[in-house]
């Protein structure tokens, strides 16, 4: 199986254009979509979303945490918290991406991103997990 790639909330400012065209070959977390959302403001931009979260649904890309996955996800912010590596300010700042990560695992995918730092801080707990910086996998 070829892994597919999942995009993280940071490189759809830069790349949105791009993974429009490309959709149906990626893996989406609900919690991107969420997040794209959530923090929209231009009507024009909900709708393409809304658009995406139809087509992804329909083929069967967009995926959902488990149960299992909010646990799992969880435990391994608490064992970073435990680590006391990073600033507990910081590690809360990575619940989502921590969440986008274990989605990764899960799913035999790799996470592409402009936040590869953060990323590697949850890896740490999740030594499974692939990270792609969004420049090297866009701009190949």
């Amino acid at each position: 199986m070829v892994r597919k790639p999942i995009c993280d909330t940071s490189v759809f400012s830069d790349y949105g254009d791009y993974i429009d065209r490309i959709i149906l070959s990626v893996l989406f977390p609900t919690i991107v979509l969420f997040e794209l959302v959530a923090t929209s403001i231009d009507e024009s931009a909900l709708q393409k979303y809304e658009r995406w979260r139809v087509l992804l649904n329909k083929n069967k890309c967009l995926i959902n945490p488990t149960p299992s996955d909010w646990w799992e996800t969880s435990k391994a912010i608490r064992r970073l918290y435990l680590m006391a590596d990073e600033q507990p300010s910081k590690i809360k700042t990575l619940r989502n991406d921590a969440l986008i990560a274990r989605l990764a695992v899960v799913h035999d995918g790799f996470v592409v991103t402009h936040d590869v730092d953060d990323f590697q801080m949850v890896q740490k707990v999740m030594p499974n997990l692939k990270i792609m910086s969004a420049q090297e996998f866009f701009e190949f």
